[in-house]
């Protein structure tokens, strides 16, 4: 008994000592959260600042002139995301390596190739051609950031990674807006994996399965009009004999081999895979004559590679002359999207090709010269130091041809010709800086359209409305016009002059729109027209799959007025536009094959399933699950032996992957039904009756032999990933999720996992959600994945996240009574 009660103490001694540790960890780490309310004093703001913030978190910041209102900003933002913001500038500047270890070596490779740092400190230091005004902000904003630095308590990870952050500059975040360019990278891996088919399989058009559109009736931004006409009508599409193919005359560049090419894939995609990409986007604008309220409307939901905490932070910034709620990157001091009392705008990725990679020839032992246009050039060359925690520093050679950077020296194994990368971004001048302070300055849409031309790169799509009616789109950054022989997306010929660019299209011939006689414009990363623009025959991009912007058009066309609440239906509806007609396929193979062939009774279930499915992403239902597993089989069964196994995976991360599947499954004498590897010739009927096999026994192995548990939520699921988190166990404490989600690939709502890689781990999707009706601007809504915070303890760092997959909307809090009624926590900045 004595030995009892002794185990008995122990164990209540050990347990009290527990919980005694756990609250005295938590208190510390409560003192590590920024104060948020309060008086501030110290700062060097000129007159009082008033911080508000309201229930979400959101900051609302009242100044009485424009420095103190970005000095303001800053200290606010580097609250709420100094650790993500060191991260970002590490990552742009390829500095990852010297706090997280030899892991990210690579990572820095790369990005150092890219020269975003490079590029960021000539901008920079060419002070006199930035606009004086918007330089002024960038340092304001930035002053406020480090006087945070210097005087607030720094994030628990700080503490974890033992490092302390040095002053933030200039450099640092203009390197940040080179990596919001890094949505190239469906560039570098189409162009690679194309360029691989080509030389491997001669007799393989790569346009087959590299189509764009050139396969299908396209659902363009200009020629797709969501009109009313009384009736439920096809979705229009641009007419068939305005859609050429994009390739031109080819010749050789020399074999570059599949291995190397495959290791510039690899490491381009792990590299995607660790950092947040923009992937694509919705956003459709209505005016007033198809909106209930009788005013323009503005929806948007910008997607992007899902993080912790989420890409956007948002901000309200009031002075005198200047409102606007914007949503900002936290190293930026202007919003990219924003919307005030007269004007808002939304941004899609354009998806244009502003790349291509130049296959280049040294000067045999000359590493100093290239061949460019028939002729021996000069070549640069940069000498780079990377630190790397816990190792010794790495030595980095970049060597810089008229093309761009060649992006292959730095690949381990990598022995075929130098790949040099040529880039919009990085040939042009492009003051991104002056662009986004004369946008979030605009005072009509003359003024907005002027800001809009200054850009380069990224190309994006800007929506656009106002409280007079206006609504606009337009295709913003220069566009490349290439010699008519040339096919942009293989590998090309850096030596001879054949394949170099004739020059750009003035933006006043971009694609746009103003007020069309539809009322509706609609964006979705599809191709923005089927018409030629100048020299231009057919306008090349690595555009996302027509799907989304079809059902939007088909939704939106269904009947004429819209209101905000019908809106939030639209951005959340998740049924798969070419589902129906593809299912109805593939069935119609599997039952004919079922008479000779035989279904167990588990496949007989599972058809039966299929055949009644009514399209729609329920997370309750198997259909999904079975729909995603049979179109993954069909496609890996049909061109996984073209591929190989590592690239076949690539080839599922890119837009073409689809635009090839729903011309493929339509096309029973494609010879790529034949499996290459084998001695019989397989046809469309042997690769669907066997992909049908082997999506059942799949969902069989995972998840046992009751159907009724092979639902979508059991299937899909999505995590927000903390860089911390990243390791176990801490992703138990800064992770959020893992959840079911209730959407899918290629629907309005989109959760997109790689198709390839075939884990069904969400990877990106709606990085907000926005709706704005000029008619009451007061009441507009909104919603983040997750919270406005990256502070793990702070009480917004993830209190969205479960409204946000439900599909719902908060308030935005917008005028100063409104701000007054919600008004959580306020902090007021008060001169030295």
């Amino acid at each position: 008994m004595e030995k009892r009660k002794k185990i008995f103490r122990i164990i209540i001694i050990v347990l009290s000592v527990a919980v005694l540790l756990f609250a005295g960890v938590r208190i510390y780490l409560q003192t590590l959260l920024p104060e948020i309310d309060g008086e501030l004093r110290g700062s060097a703001v000129t007159e009082s600042v008033t911080i508000t913030r309201d229930s979400w978190g959101v900051p609302h910041i009242t100044a009485n002139n424009e420095h103190d209102a970005y000095y303001a900003l800053g200290y606010t933002v580097a609250q709420d995301r100094l650790f993500q913001m060191e991260l970002q500038r590490r990552l742009a500047k390829g500095e990852l390596a010297e706090i997280l270890g030899p892991e990210l070596l690579e990572t820095d490779k790369q990005f150092r190739t890219y020269l975003f740092r490079h590029t960021a400190e000539k901008m920079v230091s060419d002070a006199g051609e930035i606009c004086p005004e918007s330089l002024e902000c960038f340092e304001a904003f930035l002053d406020g950031v480090n006087y945070f630095v210097e005087t607030g308590p720094l994030p628990v990870e700080f503490k974890m990674l033992g490092i302390k952050p040095e002053k933030f500059t200039p450099v640092d975040s203009a390197s940040f807006l080179g990596y919001m360019n890094y949505s190239f990278t469906e560039g570098i891996v189409t162009d690679s994996l194309a360029t691989i088919i080509k030389q491997k399989y001669p007799e393989i058009n790569t346009e087959e399965l590299f189509p764009g559109y050139t396969r299908e009736e396209p659902v363009t931004i200009m020629e797709s009009q969501a009109y009313y006409n009384g009736e439920t009508s096809k979705v229009p599409v641009a007419r068939a004999d305005e859609t050429q193919s994009s390739n031109g005359t080819e010749y050789e560049v020399g074999p570059i081999s599949e291995k190397d090419l495959t290791l510039l894939i690899k490491g381009v995609m792990k590299t995607a895979d660790q950092v947040p990409v923009f992937t694509g986007s919705n956003s459709w604008v209505i005016g007033p004559s198809r909106s209930e309220s009788g005013s323009a409307i503005l929806a948007n939901d910008p997607h992007v590679v899902y993080s912790n905490p989420g890409v956007w932070y948002e901000a309200q910034l009031k002075y005198p002359g200047h409102e606007n709620y914007g949503y900002y990157v936290p190293l930026v001091p202007f919003p990219f999207m924003a919307h005030n009392s007269t004007r808002g705008w939304a941004i899609t990725m354009f998806e244009n090709d502003d790349l291509d990679l130049y296959a280049e020839t040294f000067k045999p032992g000359d590493d100093s010269s290239v061949m460019y246009k028939g002729d021996w050039a000069k070549v640069k060359t940069l000498k780079e130091k990377i630190k790397v925690k816990g190792g010794e520093d790495s030595e980095l050679v970049i060597r810089i041809t008229p093309h761009g950077p060649v992006i292959t020296d730095f690949i381990d194994g990598y022995s075929g010709k130098p790949l040099a990368m040529w880039t919009t971004f990085s040939q042009v001048e492009n003051p991104v800086l002056d662009f986004l302070y004369l946008l979030v300055n605009a005072k009509d849409i003359t003024q907005f359209e002027q800001a809009l031309s200054m850009l380069a790169a990224p190309g994006l799509n800007v929506s656009y409305v106002d409280s007079t009616g206006n609504i606009a789109w337009w295709a913003v950054g220069r566009i490349p016009v290439r010699p008519p022989h040339m096919n942009s997306k293989i590998v090309l010929d850096g030596a001879s002059g054949r394949d170099e660019y004739l020059g750009f299209l003035p933006f006043e011939e971009n694609p746009q729109l103003l007020n069309p006689e539809s009322g509706i414009i609609i964006t979705a990363n599809n191709l923005s027209t089927s018409n030629s623009l100048g020299p231009i025959r057919n306008l090349e991009g690595y555009w996302m799959p027509s799907d989304r912007a079809a059902r939007i058009t088909e939704l939106l066309s269904s009947k004429e007025k819209w209101s905000l609440e019908d809106m939030k239906t639209v951005q959340n509806d998740v049924k798969a536009y070419n589902a129906d007609w593809i299912l109805k396929t593939i069935t119609g193979i599997v039952e004919k094959n079922n008479q000779d062939k035989g279904l167990s009774p588990l496949e007989s279930s599972a058809l039966e399933i299929l055949k009644e499915w009514d399209c729609v992403y329920n997370e309750k239902s198997a259909a999904p699950s079975l729909y995603e597993h049979l179109t993954y089989h069909v496609l890996k069964e049909g061109v996984g032996d073209e591929f190989g196994e590592e690239n076949f995976k690539q080839y599922g991360e890119i837009a073409d992957h689809w635009n090839f599947f729903k011309a493929f499954i339509q096309e029973p004498e494609s010879k790529l039904w034949d499996n290459v590897n084998t001695d019989v010739t397989e046809t469309r009927e042997d690769v669907v009756m066997s992909a049908f096999r082997s999506t059942v026994a799949e969902l069989e192995k995972n998840y046992g032999s009751d159907i009724k548990k092979w639902t979508w939520g059991d299937v899909c699921k999505i995590e927000y990933v903390h860089p911390i988190g990243m390791k176990k166990p801490f992703n138990l404490i800064f992770n959020i999720g893992p959840y079911a989600v209730p959407g899918g690939y290629e629907v309005i709502n989109i959760f997109g996992c790689n198709a390839g890689e075939h884990d069904f781990k969400v990877k990106w999707g709606p990085s907000t959600r926005r709706l704005i009706d000029y008619a009451d601007v007061e009441h507009s809504f909104s919603i983040l994945p997750t919270g406005n915070s990256g502070n793990f303890l702070s009480p917004y760092y993830s209190h969205q996240a479960d409204m946000y997959l439900r599909g719902e909307y908060r308030g935005v809090v917008f005028t100063e009574e409104q701000i007054q009624q919600d008004k959580n926590h306020e902090l007021v900045m008060i001169p030295k």
